[in-house]
């Protein structure tokens, strides 16, 4: 037998006490928790930057989409302003076209007429060459920087006519003059 000089029964000693095991848990508890959050924010953190790529991508779309529909709309308010002066000008035409055939006298026929952007020729029948000249051609010269008339007789005593105006502009009109000088 052996003896014992204890009155305890011996047991079995670790090498680390209670209280240390439970804060060697509870630090093990927190690295592993600290590692899971690293974890957690970096997936968070690989998301953002993904959806960041993917925003940046989606307003470079945008952009382009925006630049062509600008460049749409300058295409479309330069047909709408080329549609207004045109229509401006048909309105001006159709005023001009009324004036002119207001300024017909009930005497004279006219047969036909050509409009041009710097020109106006009428062919018509008078019944002299009198009533032509004070009925028409005065408001005609008003107009017209030139105007020119020819008359052939026809076998009823009237007169064929065939009237030539144009618009000369100011530049081409002085080097005119100044040619005839």
């Amino acid at each position: 037998m052996k003896t014992s000089y204890s009155f305890l029964k011996p047991q079995k000693k670790s090498i680390f006490a209670p209280l240390s095991k439970t804060w060697f848990i509870y630090i093990f508890l927190s690295i592993a928790f600290m590692g899971f959050l690293w974890f957690v924010f970096n997936l968070q953190s690989q998301q953002f930057i993904e959806n960041a790529n993917i925003m940046d991508q989606k307003i470079e779309v945008q952009k382009e989409k925006n630049i062509a529909l600008t460049n749409q709309l300058k295409t479309l308010n330069t047909r709408l302003n080329q549609l207004h002066n045109i229509q401006s000008e048909n309105n001006e035409l159709i005023m001009a076209i009324g004036n002119l055939f207001n300024l017909i006298p009930d005497q004279i026929t006219i047969n036909s007429i050509q409009l041009t952007q710097e020109s106006l020729i009428i062919k018509g029948i008078t019944p002299s060459k009198e009533s032509y000249l004070f009925l028409l051609e005065t408001p005609l010269r008003a107009i017209f920087t030139e105007s020119r008339v020819d008359f052939f007789v026809l076998p009823s005593g009237w007169f064929n006519f065939i009237s030539v105006n144009k618009i000369i502009p100011k530049q081409e009109k002085s080097q005119a003059q100044e040619l005839a000088q």
